[in-house]
Protein backbone atom coordinates (compact mmCIF):
# COMPACT_ATOMS: atom_id res chain seq x y z
CA UNK A 1 0.00 0.00 0.00
CA UNK A 2 2.53 2.29 0.66
CA UNK A 3 4.79 1.68 -3.06
CA UNK A 4 1.49 2.18 -4.07
CA UNK A 5 0.57 5.26 -2.53
CA UNK A 6 4.38 6.74 -3.35
CA UNK A 7 3.64 5.80 -6.57
CA UNK A 8 0.24 7.78 -6.99
CA UNK A 9 2.24 10.83 -5.67
CA UNK A 10 4.80 11.31 -7.68
CA UNK A 11 3.17 10.14 -11.24
CA UNK A 12 0.13 11.45 -11.14
CA UNK A 13 1.28 14.71 -11.36
CA UNK A 14 2.81 14.17 -14.65
CA UNK A 15 -0.14 13.08 -16.04
CA UNK A 16 -1.82 15.94 -14.86
CA UNK A 17 1.16 17.61 -16.64
CA UNK A 18 0.41 15.90 -20.19
CA UNK A 19 -3.24 16.81 -19.57
CA UNK A 20 -3.37 20.64 -18.79
CA UNK A 21 -1.03 20.34 -22.44
CA UNK A 22 -3.85 18.42 -24.72
CA UNK A 23 -6.78 19.52 -23.17
CA UNK A 24 -7.09 23.44 -23.27
CA UNK A 25 -9.87 23.53 -20.54
CA UNK A 26 -7.85 21.28 -18.37
CA UNK A 27 -4.75 23.84 -18.93
CA UNK A 28 -6.85 27.16 -17.46
CA UNK A 29 -7.92 25.23 -14.18
CA UNK A 30 -4.15 24.61 -13.93
CA UNK A 31 -2.10 22.14 -12.93
CA UNK A 32 -1.96 23.28 -8.97
CA UNK A 33 -5.48 22.91 -8.78
CA UNK A 34 -6.20 19.69 -10.91
CA UNK A 35 -3.99 17.96 -8.36
CA UNK A 36 -5.53 19.70 -5.29
CA UNK A 37 -8.42 18.69 -6.60
CA UNK A 38 -7.55 15.00 -7.32
CA UNK A 39 -6.04 14.66 -3.79
CA UNK A 40 -9.34 16.07 -2.06
CA UNK A 41 -11.51 13.47 -4.12
CA UNK A 42 -9.15 10.77 -2.89
CA UNK A 43 -9.40 11.73 0.98
CA UNK A 44 -13.36 11.38 0.79
CA UNK A 45 -13.06 7.88 -1.54
CA UNK A 46 -13.45 4.79 0.55
CA UNK A 47 -9.56 3.90 0.24
CA UNK A 48 -6.85 3.36 2.69
CA UNK A 49 -3.54 4.85 2.70
CA UNK A 50 -1.53 6.60 5.14
CA UNK A 51 -2.46 10.19 5.35
CA UNK A 52 0.73 10.97 7.68
CA UNK A 53 2.61 9.48 5.20
CA UNK A 54 1.44 12.20 2.60
CA UNK A 55 1.32 14.85 4.99
CA UNK A 56 5.26 14.38 5.62
CA UNK A 57 6.21 13.96 1.46
CA UNK A 58 4.30 16.97 1.15
CA UNK A 59 5.94 18.82 4.27
CA UNK A 60 9.71 17.48 2.47
CA UNK A 61 9.17 18.38 -0.92
CA UNK A 62 7.52 21.92 -0.27
CA UNK A 63 11.12 22.52 1.61
CA UNK A 64 12.84 21.32 -1.63
CA UNK A 65 10.55 22.68 -4.49
CA UNK A 66 11.38 26.48 -2.68
CA UNK A 67 15.39 27.11 -3.56
CA UNK A 68 14.94 24.99 -6.76
CA UNK A 69 12.17 27.74 -7.82
CA UNK A 70 14.56 30.88 -7.08
CA UNK A 71 17.48 28.96 -8.08
CA UNK A 72 16.90 30.31 -11.44
CA UNK A 73 15.24 33.89 -11.03
CA UNK A 74 17.30 36.08 -12.16
CA UNK A 75 16.78 39.12 -9.37
CA UNK A 76 19.72 41.37 -10.94
CA UNK A 77 16.67 41.47 -13.84
CA UNK A 78 15.10 44.07 -11.58
CA UNK A 79 17.14 46.54 -13.39
CA UNK A 80 15.27 46.04 -16.16
CA UNK A 81 12.14 47.88 -14.74
CA UNK A 82 11.11 51.22 -15.35
CA UNK A 83 10.58 53.40 -12.53
CA UNK A 84 7.09 53.54 -12.67
CA UNK A 85 6.98 49.67 -12.73
CA UNK A 86 8.74 49.18 -9.83
CA UNK A 87 6.44 51.74 -7.86
CA UNK A 88 3.95 50.07 -9.05
CA UNK A 89 4.69 46.83 -7.61
CA UNK A 90 6.35 48.22 -4.38
CA UNK A 91 2.06 49.63 -3.84
CA UNK A 92 1.30 45.90 -4.31
CA UNK A 93 3.59 45.07 -1.48
CA UNK A 94 2.39 47.63 0.54
CA UNK A 95 -1.48 47.07 0.02
CA UNK A 96 -1.02 43.36 0.57
CA UNK A 97 1.26 44.26 3.99
CA UNK A 98 -1.44 46.87 4.95
CA UNK A 99 -5.03 45.21 4.53
CA UNK A 100 -3.07 41.52 5.53
CA UNK A 101 -2.25 43.08 9.17
CA UNK A 102 -5.95 45.19 9.37
CA UNK A 103 -7.23 41.63 8.48
CA UNK A 104 -5.38 39.70 11.12
CA UNK A 105 -6.24 42.54 13.70
CA UNK A 106 -10.15 42.52 12.82
CA UNK A 107 -10.04 38.38 12.58
CA UNK A 108 -8.05 37.90 16.09
CA UNK A 109 -10.82 40.80 17.79
CA UNK A 110 -13.63 38.12 16.36
CA UNK A 111 -11.54 35.13 17.85
CA UNK A 112 -10.22 33.75 15.15
CA UNK A 113 -6.83 32.47 16.62
CA UNK A 114 -4.91 31.61 13.52
CA UNK A 115 -5.27 35.42 11.96
CA UNK A 116 -1.47 36.10 12.18
CA UNK A 117 -0.72 33.01 10.63
CA UNK A 118 -3.11 33.44 8.12
CA UNK A 119 -1.99 37.10 7.40
CA UNK A 120 1.32 35.94 7.10
CA UNK A 121 -0.21 33.53 3.87
CA UNK A 122 -2.01 36.24 2.38
CA UNK A 123 0.80 38.53 2.61
CA UNK A 124 3.16 35.89 1.07
CA UNK A 125 0.29 34.61 -1.49
CA UNK A 126 -0.30 37.90 -2.87
CA UNK A 127 3.10 39.61 -3.37
CA UNK A 128 4.69 36.14 -4.91
CA UNK A 129 1.97 33.69 -5.65
CA UNK A 130 0.42 30.01 -4.40
CA UNK A 131 4.49 28.19 -3.97
CA UNK A 132 4.96 31.54 -0.93
CA UNK A 133 1.09 30.43 0.44
CA UNK A 134 2.27 26.68 0.97
CA UNK A 135 6.17 27.84 2.26
CA UNK A 136 4.72 30.49 5.03
CA UNK A 137 2.34 28.52 5.82
CA UNK A 138 4.50 25.46 7.04
CA UNK A 139 6.52 28.18 8.86
CA UNK A 140 3.92 29.79 10.38
CA UNK A 141 1.75 26.93 11.73
CA UNK A 142 2.01 23.29 12.47
CA UNK A 143 -1.73 22.96 11.20
CA UNK A 144 -1.59 21.06 7.80
CA UNK A 145 -5.17 21.61 8.07
CA UNK A 146 -4.92 25.22 7.94
CA UNK A 147 -2.78 25.04 5.17
CA UNK A 148 -5.31 23.06 3.40
CA UNK A 149 -8.03 25.35 4.45
CA UNK A 150 -6.12 28.50 3.20
CA UNK A 151 -4.92 27.01 -0.47
CA UNK A 152 -9.19 26.03 -0.86
CA UNK A 153 -9.87 29.48 -0.08
CA UNK A 154 -6.76 30.79 -2.65
CA UNK A 155 -8.57 28.21 -5.00
CA UNK A 156 -11.87 29.81 -5.19
CA UNK A 157 -11.27 33.29 -4.61
CA UNK A 158 -8.51 33.46 -7.28
CA UNK A 159 -10.06 31.26 -9.63
CA UNK A 160 -12.78 33.45 -9.69
CA UNK A 161 -10.63 36.52 -9.65
CA UNK A 162 -8.41 35.21 -12.72
CA UNK A 163 -11.41 34.73 -14.94
CA UNK A 164 -12.82 38.52 -14.29
CA UNK A 165 -9.39 39.29 -14.96
CA UNK A 166 -9.33 38.26 -18.62
CA UNK A 167 -13.00 39.71 -19.12
CA UNK A 168 -14.35 42.44 -17.17
CA UNK A 169 -11.37 43.79 -14.99
CA UNK A 170 -8.93 44.90 -17.65
CA UNK A 171 -11.61 47.07 -18.24
CA UNK A 172 -12.04 48.53 -15.75
CA UNK A 173 -8.03 49.46 -15.24
CA UNK A 174 -8.11 50.86 -18.81
CA UNK A 175 -11.26 53.40 -17.70
CA UNK A 176 -10.16 54.06 -14.16
CA UNK A 177 -5.90 54.25 -15.12
CA UNK A 178 -5.66 54.84 -18.57
CA UNK A 179 -3.91 52.74 -21.02
CA UNK A 180 -0.47 51.15 -20.88
CA UNK A 181 3.12 52.42 -21.16
CA UNK A 182 4.46 49.14 -20.84
CA UNK A 183 6.97 49.34 -23.77
CA UNK A 184 9.48 51.74 -21.46
CA UNK A 185 9.32 48.89 -18.62
CA UNK A 186 12.05 46.82 -20.55
CA UNK A 187 13.10 45.01 -23.45
CA UNK A 188 10.30 43.51 -25.33
CA UNK A 189 11.38 42.01 -27.98
CA UNK A 190 9.75 38.42 -30.11
CA UNK A 191 12.78 36.78 -28.61
CA UNK A 192 12.63 38.43 -24.95
CA UNK A 193 8.79 36.71 -24.97
CA UNK A 194 9.31 33.76 -26.51
CA UNK A 195 12.25 32.79 -23.90
CA UNK A 196 10.08 34.12 -21.08
CA UNK A 197 7.41 32.07 -21.97
CA UNK A 198 9.52 29.01 -22.89
CA UNK A 199 11.09 29.65 -19.08
CA UNK A 200 8.11 27.62 -17.66
CA UNK A 201 8.00 24.82 -20.32
CA UNK A 202 8.19 21.51 -18.94
CA UNK A 203 9.40 20.72 -22.78
CA UNK A 204 12.08 23.02 -22.23
CA UNK A 205 14.34 21.19 -20.10
CA UNK A 206 17.35 20.00 -21.80
CA UNK A 207 17.67 15.89 -21.83
CA UNK A 208 21.38 15.62 -22.68
CA UNK A 209 23.83 13.75 -20.39
CA UNK A 210 25.53 16.74 -19.39
CA UNK A 211 22.75 19.15 -18.74
CA UNK A 212 21.04 16.39 -16.43
CA UNK A 213 24.02 15.84 -14.59
CA UNK A 214 23.98 20.10 -13.85
CA UNK A 215 20.19 19.42 -13.04
CA UNK A 216 21.24 16.55 -10.15
CA UNK A 217 23.49 18.74 -8.76
CA UNK A 218 21.25 21.36 -8.14
CA UNK A 219 19.17 18.99 -6.86
CA UNK A 220 21.56 18.16 -4.63
CA UNK A 221 22.48 21.80 -3.90
CA UNK A 222 18.21 22.10 -2.47
CA UNK A 223 19.13 19.23 -0.62
CA UNK A 224 21.80 20.70 1.38
CA UNK A 225 19.99 23.97 1.82
CA UNK A 226 16.82 21.41 3.85
CA UNK A 227 19.79 20.18 5.54
CA UNK A 228 21.01 23.52 6.75
CA UNK A 229 17.56 24.31 7.54
CA UNK A 230 16.59 21.08 9.68
CA UNK A 231 19.95 21.61 11.46
CA UNK A 232 18.90 25.01 12.33
CA UNK A 233 15.47 23.92 13.28
CA UNK A 234 16.98 21.32 15.65
CA UNK A 235 19.55 23.70 17.47
CA UNK A 236 16.79 26.25 18.24
CA UNK A 237 14.09 24.97 18.86
CA UNK A 238 15.50 20.95 19.91
CA UNK A 239 13.25 19.70 17.99
CA UNK A 240 11.65 18.97 14.47
CA UNK A 241 8.23 19.94 15.72
CA UNK A 242 7.67 23.60 13.57
CA UNK A 243 9.31 24.38 10.22
CA UNK A 244 10.12 28.56 10.75
CA UNK A 245 13.82 27.99 10.30
CA UNK A 246 13.71 25.21 7.67
CA UNK A 247 11.61 27.71 5.44
CA UNK A 248 13.55 30.90 6.00
CA UNK A 249 16.62 28.89 5.37
CA UNK A 250 15.52 27.24 2.41
CA UNK A 251 14.27 30.94 0.81
CA UNK A 252 17.43 32.78 1.99
CA UNK A 253 20.19 30.04 0.67
CA UNK A 254 17.97 29.93 -2.86
CA UNK A 255 17.67 33.31 -3.67
CA UNK A 256 21.99 33.43 -2.38
CA UNK A 257 22.46 30.67 -4.82
CA UNK A 258 20.47 32.13 -7.50
CA UNK A 259 23.37 35.01 -7.92
CA UNK A 260 25.67 32.06 -8.69
CA UNK A 261 25.89 31.86 -12.64
CA UNK A 262 26.87 28.51 -13.05
CA UNK A 263 23.71 27.69 -10.45
CA UNK A 264 21.33 30.08 -12.14
CA UNK A 265 21.67 28.89 -15.77
CA UNK A 266 21.14 25.45 -15.33
CA UNK A 267 18.11 24.71 -17.02
CA UNK A 268 15.06 22.92 -15.39
CA UNK A 269 15.37 23.91 -11.48
CA UNK A 270 12.27 26.00 -11.95
CA UNK A 271 10.36 23.45 -13.47
CA UNK A 272 11.71 20.67 -11.28
CA UNK A 273 10.49 22.85 -8.01
CA UNK A 274 7.26 23.67 -9.74
CA UNK A 275 6.42 19.61 -10.69
CA UNK A 276 7.51 18.97 -7.02
CA UNK A 277 5.03 21.69 -5.41
CA UNK A 278 2.30 19.49 -7.78
CA UNK A 279 3.49 16.78 -5.89
CA UNK A 280 2.97 18.67 -2.25
CA UNK A 281 -0.37 20.13 -3.63
CA UNK A 282 -1.69 16.12 -3.98
CA UNK A 283 -0.13 14.93 -0.86
CA UNK A 284 -0.79 17.83 1.20
CA UNK A 285 -4.89 17.47 0.37
CA UNK A 286 -4.53 13.66 0.38
CA UNK A 287 -4.36 14.66 4.44
CA UNK A 288 -7.20 16.28 5.00
CA UNK A 289 -8.63 15.77 8.79
CA UNK A 290 -12.20 16.96 7.21
CA UNK A 291 -13.78 17.41 10.50
CA UNK A 292 -12.09 20.09 11.34
CA UNK A 293 -11.64 21.79 7.74
CA UNK A 294 -15.32 22.01 7.82
CA UNK A 295 -15.35 23.86 11.29
CA UNK A 296 -12.51 26.78 9.84
CA UNK A 297 -13.70 26.52 6.47
CA UNK A 298 -16.67 29.94 6.60
CA UNK A 299 -13.70 32.36 8.21
CA UNK A 300 -10.69 31.37 5.98
CA UNK A 301 -12.49 31.87 2.95
CA UNK A 302 -13.80 35.07 4.23
CA UNK A 303 -10.27 36.53 5.33
CA UNK A 304 -9.05 35.23 2.30
CA UNK A 305 -11.95 36.91 -0.02
CA UNK A 306 -11.36 39.71 1.97
CA UNK A 307 -7.97 40.55 1.69
CA UNK A 308 -7.65 39.66 -1.69
CA UNK A 309 -10.84 42.10 -3.15
CA UNK A 310 -8.95 45.13 -0.02
CA UNK A 311 -5.80 44.91 -1.38
CA UNK A 312 -6.43 45.02 -4.93
CA UNK A 313 -8.87 47.88 -4.55
CA UNK A 314 -6.64 49.71 -2.42
CA UNK A 315 -3.56 49.12 -5.41
CA UNK A 316 -6.04 50.66 -7.64
CA UNK A 317 -6.24 53.64 -5.44
CA UNK A 318 -2.69 54.05 -5.10
CA UNK A 319 -1.74 53.69 -8.55
CA UNK A 320 -4.47 56.19 -9.30
CA UNK A 321 -2.52 58.97 -6.78
CA UNK A 322 0.58 57.81 -8.40
CA UNK A 323 -0.02 58.26 -11.58
CA UNK A 324 0.55 54.16 -12.82
CA UNK A 325 -1.16 53.69 -16.18
CA UNK A 326 -3.83 50.33 -16.40
CA UNK A 327 -1.85 48.23 -17.95
CA UNK A 328 0.76 48.62 -15.61
CA UNK A 329 -1.29 48.38 -12.78
CA UNK A 330 -2.83 45.63 -13.89
CA UNK A 331 0.29 43.24 -14.98
CA UNK A 332 1.93 44.25 -11.48
CA UNK A 333 -1.31 43.13 -9.61
CA UNK A 334 -1.48 39.91 -11.23
CA UNK A 335 2.48 39.05 -10.66
CA UNK A 336 1.84 39.49 -7.09
CA UNK A 337 -1.01 37.32 -6.64
CA UNK A 338 -0.45 34.33 -9.59
CA UNK A 339 3.40 34.96 -10.24
CA UNK A 340 5.04 34.31 -13.40
CA UNK A 341 3.38 31.43 -15.28
CA UNK A 342 -0.13 33.78 -15.44
CA UNK A 343 1.41 36.90 -16.70
CA UNK A 344 1.60 36.18 -20.51
CA UNK A 345 -2.34 35.12 -20.29
CA UNK A 346 -3.09 38.50 -18.93
CA UNK A 347 -0.84 40.78 -20.97
CA UNK A 348 -2.57 38.99 -24.29
CA UNK A 349 -5.92 39.69 -22.96
CA UNK A 350 -5.07 43.57 -22.38
CA UNK A 351 -4.11 43.78 -25.60
CA UNK A 352 -0.44 44.53 -24.52
CA UNK A 353 2.07 41.84 -25.09
CA UNK A 354 5.23 44.30 -24.41
CA UNK A 355 3.88 43.74 -20.51
CA UNK A 356 5.53 40.20 -20.35
CA UNK A 357 8.92 40.63 -20.22
CA UNK A 358 8.47 43.05 -16.96
CA UNK A 359 5.07 41.32 -15.15
CA UNK A 360 7.51 38.16 -15.69
CA UNK A 361 10.51 40.45 -13.66
CA UNK A 362 7.74 41.17 -11.11
CA UNK A 363 6.75 37.94 -10.81
CA UNK A 364 10.21 36.72 -10.15
CA UNK A 365 10.63 39.43 -7.18
CA UNK A 366 7.72 38.65 -5.52
CA UNK A 367 9.14 34.64 -5.41
CA UNK A 368 12.21 36.02 -3.48
CA UNK A 369 10.11 38.77 -1.43
CA UNK A 370 6.87 36.94 -0.63
CA UNK A 371 8.53 34.18 1.61
CA UNK A 372 10.59 36.77 3.79
CA UNK A 373 7.60 39.44 3.96
CA UNK A 374 5.36 37.04 4.94
CA UNK A 375 6.80 34.91 7.60
CA UNK A 376 8.04 38.53 8.67
CA UNK A 377 4.55 40.12 9.39
CA UNK A 378 3.32 36.45 10.66
CA UNK A 379 5.84 36.34 12.96
CA UNK A 380 5.23 40.52 14.31
CA UNK A 381 1.46 39.88 14.58
CA UNK A 382 1.61 36.69 16.59
CA UNK A 383 4.44 38.50 19.15
CA UNK A 384 2.07 41.53 19.30
CA UNK A 385 -1.59 39.62 18.90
Amino acid sequence: MIVAEMLVLFLFPALVVYLTRKVPFLGKVGAIALCYVTGFVLSVLPIHYDKNLSQTVASVLVALAIPLVLFSLDVAGVRKLAKKTLIAFALVIVSVMAVSAAAAVIAVGNGLSDGPALAGMTTGLYIGGTPNLFAVGSALSGDINIINLANISDSLVGGVYFLLILTAVKKLYRRLLGGSHAEECAPNSAEDMAQVQQEYDYKSIPRDRKSVWKLCGVVLLAVACLAVGAGLEILINGNMDGSLYIMVSVSVLGIACSFIPPVRRVKGSYQVGQYLILVFSLGLSMSIDFSRMIAGMLPTFLFFACVQTASIALHLILCRLFRIDGGTALITSTAGIYGPPFIAPVANAYGDRSLIVPGVICGTLGLVLGNLLGIGLGGVLTTLL
